[in-house]
């Protein structure tokens, strides 16, 4: 931590594709919040134009004091053509004299690659690319853009990593050349809080329309292959052939995505204990209300929901991941929760176990201590702080 704050603040761009409401971007907007005031001053530049999807998040940026640039791309150009991006980006920076230079997601970290040396380059990798571009893309395409980001990342030589897991995975696939550093993406820890008793939780469920009684199991992300909703889906139609399933148990999903006409079909024999309630802006107080949150996931960098659900007071059954293995270490009774990656068996007999597993409310305070966004925005101040004394020396 430097201990003299600087003279006059340093310009420091975010490069997006594009402002919406949508993670990448909620990590941009929360470093900024938490940054130190008078060391930066903080410009968003988007690559693509901004859509109607995102007025309402950029003039939440403008108000925080961040310059909002748009240097108008279409996402085809950018792949077509990152080097005359990379070339207006560059005028963009020399214009506002900006050194420090920090890009999110494929596109912007493949057009900043391009930049020349005289840039502080740092780029955020918020999953495991290989993975994460295979379920959303295809093996063929995805294995091209992961060997193209790797590319990228090379000329970047500075990357920060969203978890331990996720920093392993790069630190094999990028030179030595290249620094890895770890800072966990933040959640709220003021709204994402355990109940401080029973009444509370039952108020919140009045309040959501929502059984007062029983088990209450929230699925919170999109409903796309990588996340495997409909395993969950199997896994409480198994029970029902069995006559297993309780009748007090039901299930939530907040999210919606393409496999949701799936979701919908397999959840007809389950009846009113399954509701899809879409995407929502009260997913606080649906997790602050459930006893338990489920994840089927197949890959992941950093699971924020998985954190936001711990830290209100929910256990979590999981699939069998690493990342999954180090968001829990601190809670070690969840492990009796924890199925095969794509086991329905044994995600159902989870299910079945998680009534009887439980944690105490301190332990929920400390998961969103530890994760907490302003602990996440400091990590970033550090990071900045070393590498303008790495490279200005």
């Amino acid at each position: 931590m430097v201990t003299n704050e600087p003279t006059a603040p340093r310009g420091l761009a975010f490069v997006v594709n594009q402002i919406r409401p949508q993670g990448p971007l909620f990590v941009v907007r929360d470093i900024i919040a938490g940054l130190p005031e008078g060391y930066y001053k903080p410009y968003i530049i988007q690559l693509c134009s901004l859509e109607s999807q995102g007025e309402a998040m950029a003039d939440e940026l403008q108000a925080m004091g961040c310059e909002i640039i748009e240097l108008g791309f279409t996402r085809g150009q950018l792949e077509l053509f990152p080097k005359s991006a990379a070339r207006l980006l560059d005028e963009c920076l020399r214009h506002y004299d900006i050194t420090l230079v920090h890009s999110h997601t494929y596109q912007p970290d493949i057009v900043t690659s391009y930049l020349s040396h005289r840039y502080i380059l740092l780029s955020t990798q918020h999953n495991i690319a290989k993975l994460d571009f295979s379920y959303g893309k295809g093996r063929l395409l995805g294995s091209y853009m992961c060997r193209r980001l790797m590319r990228a990342l090379a000329r970047h030589r500075e990357v920060v990593c969203v978890s331990h897991v996720c920093r392993d995975y790069y630190r094999k696939q990028l030179p030595t050349k290249v620094s890895v550093y770890v800072a966990p993406n933040g959640i709220d820890n003021a709204l994402f809080t355990p109940p401080k008793r029973d009444a509370e939780r039952a108020q919140l469920r009045r309040q959501l329309d929502l059984p007062e009684q029983g088990y209450i199991i929230t699925y919170c992300g999109g409903l796309i292959k990588r996340k495997d909703p409909e395993l969950i889906l199997r896994a409480l139609r198994r029970l029902k052939r069995r006559h297993q399933l309780p009748n007090g148990l039901h299930l939530l999903f907040l999210g919606k995505g393409p496999l949701e006409s799936r979701c919908r079909q397999l959840a007809k024999p389950l009846g009113e204990q399954v509701q899809f309630v879409g995407f929502t802006s009260r997913v606080s107080d649906y997790l602050r209300a459930s006893d338990a949150l489920i994840t089927a996931s197949h890959a992941e960098g950093l699971p924020l929901n998985v954190i936001e659900g711990i830290a209100s007071g929910c256990v979590v059954i999981h699939s069998d991941l690493p990342i999954f293995g180090e968001i829990l270490e601190r809670v070690p009774q969840m492990t009796d929760l924890r199925f095969g990656v794509g086991c329905a068996s044994q995600c159902a007999d989870c299910i079945l176990k998680a009534p009887s597993v439980t944690f105490d409310r301190q332990e929920a305070l400390e998961m969103g201590r530890l994760y907490g966004r302003q602990r996440m925005a400091l990590q970033y101040h550090r990071i900045y702080q070393q590498l303008l004394r790495k490279y200005l020396r």
